[in-house]
């Protein structure tokens, strides 16, 4: 039953890892040649906070810390610093995963726009202080308001696809 449990959790690491693989090798693809004027979602960040919450064992710190500082390394980001920033909204996330395992689904998104929102203000003015090359502050917050639209889809295709679901009480007393 253990090794099940295991098992599990380990294929499940590995699937969020080649999601996010899949990520960043699609936003490397040379789709469009000139420069947009809008900012689309980041599905990675998106999809890190919404399977920590649901969850948090299949997205452990140092797999987000590894995935995240490779998206920063291959999409030429400031190394680290998206990283970080990830790590620690993700942890926050997973702190308040017993909370949110009760609520409903609009609490749940709320608190993840709050963190995202969080996420871009902590980027910015990490940022600013660093005088770090930063785009414009409203495509920033475009990409935010994307992150936030897209999230109950990106929960809806975890759960359909992947089975991600909130974790139960029962979940929980197994764990321990």
């Amino acid at each position: 039953m253990a090794d099940a449990a295991l098992s599990n959790k380990v294929v499940m690491r590995c699937v969020f890892t080649v999601l996010c693989l899949i990520l960043i090798f699609v936003h490397l693809l040379p789709l469009e040649t000139t420069p947009r004027r809008w900012a689309g979602p980041e599905f990675m960040v998106v999809l890190a906070l919404a399977w920590s919450v649901r969850q948090p064992e299949y997205t452990p710190p140092l797999l987000i810390a590894g995935v995240f500082l490779l998206a920063d390394f291959l999409l030429l980001r400031p190394p680290g610093l998206g990283a970080a920033i990830m790590v620690f909204a993700c942890e926050i996330q997973r702190s308040r995963s017993l909370r949110l395992r009760d609520a409903t689904f609009a609490t749940e998104w709320l608190t993840a726009a709050a963190i995202m929102l969080a996420i871009t203000l902590g980027y910015r003015l990490v940022g600013t202080i660093f005088l770090l090359p930063l785009p414009s502050l409203g495509l920033m917050l475009m990409q935010t308001i994307m992150n936030i639209a897209i999230y109950p889809g990106v929960v809806f295709l975890s759960h359909l696809l992947f089975g991600v679901r909130r974790s139960s009480v029962h979940d929980t007393l197994g764990a321990n």
